[in-house]
């Protein structure tokens, strides 16, 4: 019999859970197909709708107990995904608790699934997961049972499961319905998942599909595919417009002769093609040879034209390689992951020999997680749940962020790979304004460069001005103001590097309203004014970034699309004769076996490997924009894309990276040297507030009032900060305590009378945003000034939104504790058009939020 088990859960007794309005409408489309019986031909299909622990796991205890050796199995599970502080993966239930401690009491384990699987007599299961991390549900053991003995093309067996994502990513909905889900449905009912054209859709072409269907729709996931013990191909459907199965014992209709795959079509048409030239059955050997020669030649070139193809359906499956990141080189180095899976291919007749996950993780974490060993030990921090897997491959933003580490057994090996320097962009349109194209290549200072771009110097043209990421935040905008600190081979005191060099920047960051972030945040700000303003100012960045941003690449965050800079945009790339530059290694890094596997281990040395020494890889480096180690440069690193392809032009001294001691100098100068902030917190005292929070013991308000408690100890002596509460209620609605510096005595009093708030009333949240953009205007100085609101809703009142021209000279940042606020509203664009961000986060989520924030914010050294 082919039996199917749809779990749908929707709606959650924790509030901690959203609801996934999609998770109903994925079981009702799937067991439409599946039901149907010129498609799915299923016998019984099961449906099952926001369930509990005791019933969910009972009901797959059941699915897989009660099974005969011939059935096929389908096991959908639409629902949360979720992992403990061990990584483990499992499934939320309609009674499931948000408590870490309570996740394996009252979900359904990953383990609990597989265990029933492998306990069942049926031959044939598939498993298809639309929940967030359901990756991480595979054990990475693909194998093959030693018999082979398989008589019939369709009688296939083992079991598959194929994910909405990998380990480390989350699943999405997206018009009402899972898009993982949806491309299952739509491949099976269209027929267009049968990719070989024999009119059997199995699970390797349904992997296939979905995950092109997937990529193709730039949704930020990757389906994965696991199988254990498969022999043969398992079939899911049925292609539309087939010959309906014959009802009976036996459902597994006639198969009709399978078309070969693409590259099993090559290697049989030397003989195919001899044949018909000599008019003979079986051609000789002298006929065959001198054919085959010829088509060698034409295979290599359709292997190189399919190596983006499919896999084929006897592949196994690869191994799950996790790649490690920095923010900003996860796009790029996405693309020479790609090429790398190409490759493996190639060499391994047309079967990727791994699958490369990439995800983000700061530099300062990774570091913290290889001195930890990754365990959760180390001072409460959970890297599993909060950081990510261990990574097999680390590719780090510098060289800087592995000097130094200890030895713990977890770095087996680093190598250099390829390098890019500092270089400051000047928009083509800005020449002549300060600077000539004359000073491009290493023939003036960092610092003459700066002045120039920046107009600090009386008598010069007007310039544009310069803008540089957050040194605490960006390594290439640490080195960067390692160079501009450093007058006559010494660091400037900080009150010159104020006068000199920060309080240029800030001007100009303020005046184009510039977040204050990384370099992923600076410049996708400088695309959009590209795309509006006539005069945007120079950029500091490396020679990659540059190079990118000319080719229009996505850039990441709300930059995630391709889009091409005008021709007066174009940045085009100075670079200083003292610059610094930015060397990239790969690590390998060593995990105990239950971790990482041989498997994986090789896999991840083979793409160091291809990193550092192989052409192909040297080439795909380059063609991220990147300088690779011993290898010459040409396109895209050329005067199209802004670069002068020709440096260091001859310089005879080497260049580096400058020692990881004077950039934690230079740090500690910059901290001296950046305006301090001035911050307004406006704290929503409204009913809703009074709303549980996710932990159940304490309200939203209360959780606001501890994350922002905690957050005025990170402020220095110089910085500022007031705090106001906001509602109708008019007791709600005060200044709790005026904008000025921090007090021990102070902070305390602000505590005790936000303890004695009890919200109640509507939002007026446009009214408050007005009003404390006002006030933070009224002090002198040149701090930053920034609102910063805390909020579970919009704005109730009826009034009007302001205008971002009555922000002027404030940041607007709104944490909003519930969730749906932000996302593309006009509260969102508000914020963003004054460099500031709408952040949608859970209450259990602010701290974390809150400190991000105020560790931009609150730069004011003692």
């Amino acid at each position: 019999m082919r039996r199917a088990l749809l779990i749908a859960n929707e709606t959650y007794g924790d509030p901690a859970f959203a609801t996934l309005p999609g998770a109903v409408r994925d079981v009702d489309s799937l067991r439409e197909v599946l039901e149907d019986p010129a498609i799915g031909a299923f016998d019984t299909v099961t449906v099952l709708r926001d369930v509990g622990i005791r019933d969910m796991g009972a009901a797959v205890a059941d699915f897989f107990k009660y099974s005969e050796r011939d059935d096929v199995l389908l096991l959908h599970i639409s629902a949360h995904g979720l992992k403990d502080d061990d990584g483990t993966l499992y499934f939320a239930t309609a009674n499931s608790s948000y408590e870490p401690h309570l996740i394996r009491a009252t979900a359904l384990s990953a383990a609990d699934v597989r265990f029933e699987m492998g306990r069942s007599r049926a031959r044939q299961i598939v498993v298809l997961l639309d929940c967030c991390y359901s990756g991480a549900f595979g054990d990475e053991r693909s194998r093959a049972a030693l018999d082979t003995d398989l008589t019939e093309p369709f009688r296939g067996r083992g079991h598959v499961v194929i994910t909405a994502c990998t380990g480390v990513q989350l699943s999405y909905e997206r018009d009402g319905q899972g898009v993982f889900t949806r491309a299952v449905v739509e491949g099976l009912r269209t027929g267009e998942a049968d990719l070989n054209g024999d009119g059997v859709i199995d699970t390797d072409e349904l992997h296939l599909y979905v995950a092109d269907a997937i990529r193709r729709a730039r949704h930020r996931q990757r389906p994965t595919l696991s199988a254990d013990r498969k022999e043969g191909v398992i079939r899911v459907a049925w292609a539309p417009g087939r010959p309906v199965p014959v009802p009976g014992p036996d459902r597994h209709r006639p198969a009709p002769r399978r078309r070969p795959a693409p590259r099993r079509r090559l290697r049989l048409a030397p003989a195919a093609l001899a044949t018909r030239l000599t008019g003979r059955g079986t051609p000789s050997r002298r006929v065959v040879l001198p054919v085959l020669a010829a088509w060698l030649l034409l295979v290599g070139a359709a292997g190189a034209a399919d190596a983006d193809a499919a896999l084929a359906s006897d592949c196994f499956q690869p191994a799950e390689v996790r790649v490690a990141t920095s923010a900003a080189g996860q796009l790029p180095y996405r693309e020479v992951a790609d090429a790398y899976e190409r490759w493996s291919a190639r060499r391994n007749g047309g079967c990727p020999s791994a699958r490369l996950h990439l995800y983000p993780v700061a530099g300062d974490e990774l570091r913290a997680g290889i001195e930890a060993r990754w365990s959760s030990a180390d001072a409460g921090r959970r890297y599993l749940q909060d950081v990510g897997p261990h990574p097999d491959v680390w590719l780090p933003e510098s060289g800087s962020d592995v000097a130094g580490l200890p030895d713990t057994g977890v770095v087996s090996h680093v190598d250099r790979i390829a390098s890019s320097p500092l270089v400051l962009g000047v928009p083509a349109g800005g020449l002549g304004t300060g600077l000539a194209a004359g000073q491009r290549d290493m023939t003036t200072s960092w610092r003459e460069l700066f002045r120039r771009a920046a107009g600090t110097e009386p008598g010069r043209p007007a310039a544009r001005g310069v803008v540089r990421a957050d040194p605490t935040s960006s390594v290439p905008a640490r080195l960067a103001t390692y160079a501009l600190y450093t007058a006559e081979g010494r660091p400037v005191p900080a009150s010159t590097a104020r006068q000199d060099v920060e309080r240029w920047l800030d001007r100009t960051l303020d005046a184009g309203a510039y977040p204050i972030g990384d370099d992923i945040a600076l410049l996708c700000r400088q695309r959009t004014l590209g795309a509006t303003a006539a005069d945007t100012p120079a950029v500091v960045l490396t020679e990659q970034a540059l190079v990118r941003y000319n080719q229009g690449k996505p850039i990441g965050g709300a930059c995630g699309t391709r889009q091409v800079p005008p021709a007066a945009e174009l940045l085009q790339a100075f670079y200083p004769a003292d610059s610094p530059v930015l060397t990239l290694p790969v690590v390998r890094l060593h995990w105990p076996d239950p971790v990482q596997g041989d498997r994986v281990r090789a896999a991840a040395a083979s793409f160091a490997r291809w990193l550092a020494t192989e052409g192909e890889g040297k080439q795909a480096l380059l063609r991220a924009g990147l300088r690779p180690s011993g290898q010459p440069v040409g396109a895209p690193i050329d005067a199209t894309n802004g670069a002068l392809p020709d440096w260091p032009f001859r310089l005879p001294r080497p260049l580096a990276e400058p020692p990881v001691r004077a950039q934690e100098l230079i740090r500690a100068t910059y901290q001296a040297a950046h305006r301090p902030g001035r911050v307004l917190i406006a704290l929503d005292a409204s009913g809703s507030m009074r709303e549980p929070s996710e932990d159940r013991r304490r309200s939203r308000f209360q959780v606001a009032v501890d994350g922002v408690g905690r957050s005025l100890d990170r402020m220095g002596q110089r910085d500022e900060f007031g705090l106001v509460t906001f509602s109708t209620t008019a007791g709600n609605s005060r200044q709790v305590t005026p904008i000025g510096h921090p007090d021990p005595a102070r902070v305390q009093d602000v505590r005790a009378a936000l303890g004695r708030v009890r919200p109640a009333g509507n939002t007026p949240l446009h009214r408050t945003i007005s009003a404390g953009a006002g006030q933070l205007r009224a002090g002198g100085g040149d701090p930053l000034r920034a609102l910063v609101v805390v909020t579970d809703g919009q704005d109730t009142t009826g009034a009007s939104a302001p205008a971002a021209g009555t922000l002027t000279g404030v940041r607007l940042y709104v944490l909003s504790v519930a969730g749906g606020a932000c996302a593309g509203s006009a509260l969102d664009r508000l914020a963003q058009a004054t460099g500031g961000d709408c952040f949608d986060t859970r209450a259990d989520r602010l701290d974390e939020v809150l400190t991000g924030l105020f560790t931009a914010l609150w730069k004011g050294a003692d």
